[in-house]
């Protein structure tokens, strides 16, 4: 049974419900297949994707408004999906990555570009990737190289991209370029476009093996003179920082439903904690592991309750995309580093059997590694909730005066 939040309406919690039917139907036996056949992980994944697009389960969908396809289940029913998918432990990246790639248009795009662009990918009919990292720009985002030129009512696109998710195979790249390197200092200087990847110009230089389980198409792109008209650009002339930032709040706080796979690290735990027998008592009884299974119910339910917490904030226009991005780095640093720890408690509990391929312990253990990586590493995440929190007004009520410190203005002349 779901375990619904308290605030959720009565509409909210029945699609709580249909999804979990859909993926204990749908989704479970082909992890299985995966895991007992060995079988191949890329056409699984499609399939089990075209599968949830056909259901009316893309992320995309439920977050769309229905005009375009959507199903407007608002950041509350992203939120259950992506734990839910999380739980099946299958990997469905051609829809998560369109979610990334086409969030921009979902957020800021005009009506033509939602009609052309947002509603084919909705509809499963198109897939989009993003594109930021390139050879020289990581974590970096603000530092992207890839040029683009005014050329008449058009865009001319030259550089490099890499790590690009589905890049080779999607039909739309969502591409942030550097458009006017004079307002780098004003964050001012990216712009954003909608590039059809089948434009003359874009290559696929490599395609990357990855070290989990994972199969993404990881591409090298180039792009050498690529022509895009205007009206493929979001929002206006270096308004790019501002969609980047925007759709990576989307993206971290997706990837913090990763909690869903933490569920599987649980239940597995738990059932073989009753059965495994040692020294003639059930290794539930041992205080060792009965430590390692309060870890990962702890962290588990934590995860659950801020990641719903924010849905409900976006949902209720409490908060912005604007100001969520200290909200949205803190749930996914804590939902990823919780998932590995969480991986490694229930190894430790199951033990040699939590090392067969069939528990899934490994490949939850080595997909949790990369949710620490992508859409902006663990470390820069934290500096950046550091530093921000360091330029929020202090609260006087809390301190003794002796230990204020300097003024805002005081200290601005520092």
């Amino acid at each position: 049974m779901f375990d619904y939040m308290p605030w959720w309406d009565e509409d909210t919690r029945q699609f709580a419900d249909e999804v979990e039917k859909f993926v204990d139907e749908e989704l479970v036996p082909r992890t299985q297949a995966i895991m007992e056949r060995n079988e191949d992980h890329m056409s699984i994944q499609w399939e089990a994707s075209k599968l949830c697009v056909e259901r009316g389960f893309h992320p995309l969908m439920v977050l769309a408004e229905k005009e375009f396809g959507g199903r407007d289940k608002g950041y509350a029913g992203y939120t259950i999906l992506n734990e839910e998918i999380g739980r099946s432990n299958i990997n469905v990246n051609p829809l998560l990555t369109s979610v990334f790639g086409a969030g921009p248009i979902h957020l800021f795009g005009t009506k033509s570009q939602k009609e052309k662009f947002l509603k084919p990918i909705v509809q499963g009919d198109k897939w989009a990737s993003i594109t930021v990292t390139e050879p020289d720009v990581g974590n970096d985002a603000a530092g992207v190289q890839l040029y683009a030129e005014k050329d008449g009512d058009d865009w001319i696109l030259n550089g490099w991209k890499r790590y690009i998710t589905l890049g080779c195979l999607s039909d739309y790249h969502l591409v942030y370029a550097l458009s006017d390197p004079d307002m780098r200092s004003m964050y001012r200087h990216l712009s954003a476009f909608i590039v059809p990847a089948d434009s003359p110009g874009i290559t696929t230089e490599k395609v990357n093996q990855l070290i989990g389980d994972v199969e993404m198409a990881n591409s090298v792109l180039r792009y050498k003179d690529v022509r895009v008209p205007k009206e493929n650009m979001i929002l206006g002339d270096g308004d790019g920082w501002t969609v980047m930032t925007s759709a990576l709040n989307i993206e971290r706080l997706g990837i913090a439903s990763v909690v869903g796979s933490t569920k599987n690290l649980f239940e597995t735990a738990r059932a073989y904690g009753r059965r495994r027998v040692q020294f003639g008592l059930p290794i539930s009884r041992y205080n060792g592991v009965q430590l390692r299974m309060a870890n990962i119910s702890m962290r588990m339910h934590l995860t659950r309750v801020y990641i719903y917490y924010l849905a409900e904030l976006l949902d209720t226009g409490e908060a912005d995309m604007f100001s969520f991005a200290l909200k949205s780095s803190t749930a996914k640093i804590f939902g990823t580093e919780s998932l590995t720890e969480n991986s490694l408690d229930a190894l430790y509990i199951v033990g040699g059997d939590g090392y067969l391929q069939e528990t899934g312990i490994g490949t939850i253990l080595k997909n949790a590694a990369l949710m620490q990586i992508a859409g902006g590493s663990n470390d820069i995440l934290r500096l950046f909730i550091g530093r921000q929190e360091f330029k929020q007004d202090v609260d006087e009520r809390m301190i003794n005066p002796s230990v204020r410190g300097p003024t805002k203005e005081e200290a601005e002349k520092l």
